[in-house]
């Protein structure tokens, strides 16, 4: 066979696609395949796909036959359509902004670009895609739903969307867009805290990694945020994964033999130091959950938010002659030490309610430093232009305030205005409103001097809770 067999280690588990690309719509329905290129996909199947196939279903006229009564993640892809599913990995396409996941009911949106076009038009991770023009897109693979919610740039598509967490089903009208979705953003959070947020695993995700750590050397722990991540490159996962100094290992994988092998993270020159939390969620999928799996059970970090998708399957790509690619599932992949991950997902060590993973880690890690400190206790309900007062027991030195701060929880550092007041009291003032219904920690380091000249014997720290 004129077959070329594509690494299953490189091209990856299935997906972040991202309604994107200019593709035209009718790509799919025309061009008939040959015999010979039909006699591949056949053979292809009998030799590598997970699960031995009856041979009734080898016997479809079409690949798109064959393929819809294997998996949902194995697909038939025309040469064009190939060259737009690699644009949507690495994140390069005209599209509404969105990635998306198949669906019994359709089209599953698993998370949406900050201000895109489609989260201009109310859509939220979570929705489901129901029908595309008016046209069904239930029981059909992403490559298909693919094909019908791209096209030019400027021009509108017209959705039907069902809504699960409210169970309401609505249409709306997206302009397509030029798509700039950054794959790895990074960021210093309050109390020296560093951030990184990986979007999707493709090719460049290690080298951004990399300079995010470098850009942040000297923090004194990390939350790598995995929400919303559908998944990538394998190679890139087992790459990331050795960012974590603690993980040696970076997944089992078990082909259609169902022998498992064990595979290495790649240890990378620069790690993450000091403790390590990572965000999930019920759209993290496929390499998030690999990477998710491995740290969690080599306890190389702390697995904050919900279960994970559930996606623990693999696939590999096949050329055949004609330069069609057919996608096909070869491998189910595990823990490190085989905990299964298909449809089961991956259970944070700590589950937090949806949109608090960052606030219940970040919380964490800065009480986790003020261990030794004293805690005031909890300001509930407190006003967001409210000037805080610390009282203490002997008069203070004007010296030293500079200690004093005020930390925006799963946020950054604001700036306050320190007064001593009556000799005793504290008056600390925040330079801007605080968010409403936001949490906050005000906290004292052990700098302030009384005026005896003895300075504060431990730090102290308040909780506070801004009024909504």
């Amino acid at each position: 066979m004129d077959v070329k067999r594509i690494s299953k280690l490189i091209i990856a588990l299935f997906l972040c696609f991202s309604a994107s690309a200019v593709l035209d719509v009718s790509v799919r329905a025309a061009e008939p395949v040959s015999p010979k290129v039909l006699d591949e996909v056949r053979q292809i199947i009998r030799e590598y796909y997970v699960e031995p196939v009856n041979e009734q279903i080898l016997k479809g006229t079409t690949p798109q036959e064959m393929v819809k009564h294997l998996d949902p993640y194995s697909t038939y892809m025309t040469a064009k359509e190939y060259e737009e599913f690699l644009k949507s990995i690495d994140m390069e396409f005209i599209g509404i902004g969105i990635m998306m996941e198949e669906d019994d009911l359709g089209i599953k949106v698993m998370s949406v670009l900050e201000n895109g076009p489609a989260a201009r038009a109310g859509l939220r991770a979570g929705d489901i895609i129901t029908e595309v023009d008016g046209q069904s897109v239930a029981n059909n693979a992403k490559e298909t739903a693919l094909t019908l919610i791209t096209g030019q740039e400027g021009t509108a598509v017209h959705l039907k969307v069902f809504r699960p967490s409210t169970n309401e089903t609505f249409s709306v009208s997206v302009t397509r867009e030029k798509i700039d979705w950054p794959n790895v953003e990074f960021t210093k959070l309050a109390g020296n805290i560093g951030y990184i947020r990986l979007y999707s695993f493709d090719m460049n995700s290690v080298r951004d990694i990399e300079r995010a750590i470098r850009s942040l050397s000297g923090v004194k722990g990390w939350v790598f945020d995995l929400r919303d991540n559908p998944g990538g490159y394998v190679e890139a996962a087992q790459q990331i994964i050795g960012f974590f100094p603690n993980a040696k290992y970076a997944f089992q994988l078990r082909d259609r033999s169902n022998k498992p092998v064990t595979y290495r993270a790649v240890t990378q020159p620069i790690q993450m130091k000091g403790p390590i939390k990572v965000l999930i969620n019920s759209s993290s999928a496929s390499a998030s959950e690999m990477v998710a799996a491995s740290v969690k059970e080599q306890q190389a970090a702390v697995l904050y938010g919900q279960r994970t998708f559930g996606k623990g399957s693999m696939q590999e790509m096949f050329e055949l002659s004609d330069g069609s690619m057919l996608k096909l599932t070869v491998a189910r992949f595990f823990s490190p030490k085989g905990t299964p991950i298909h449809n089961v997902g991956v259970k944070p060590n700590i589950t937090t309610a949806v949109n608090k993973e960052l606030y219940a880690a970040h919380r964490d890690l800065l009480l986790q430093q003020l261990k030794s400190y004293q805690s005031f206790g909890k300001l509930r309900n407190a006003p967001a232009d409210k000037t805080f007062t610390i009282k203490f027991s002997r008069p203070l030195m004007n010296t030293n305030t500079n200690g004093v701060k005020l930390y925006h929880i799963g946020g950054q550092e604001v700036p306050v205005t320190v007064q001593i007041h009556k000799g005793t009291q504290l008056l600390v003032k925040p330079t801007e409103k605080l968010k409403k219904g936001e949490s906050y920690l005000l906290v004292i380091h052990p700098t302030l001097k009384g005026k005896d000249g003895v300075v504060m014997r431990k730090g102290a720290f308040l909780e506070i809770s801004v009024a909504k």
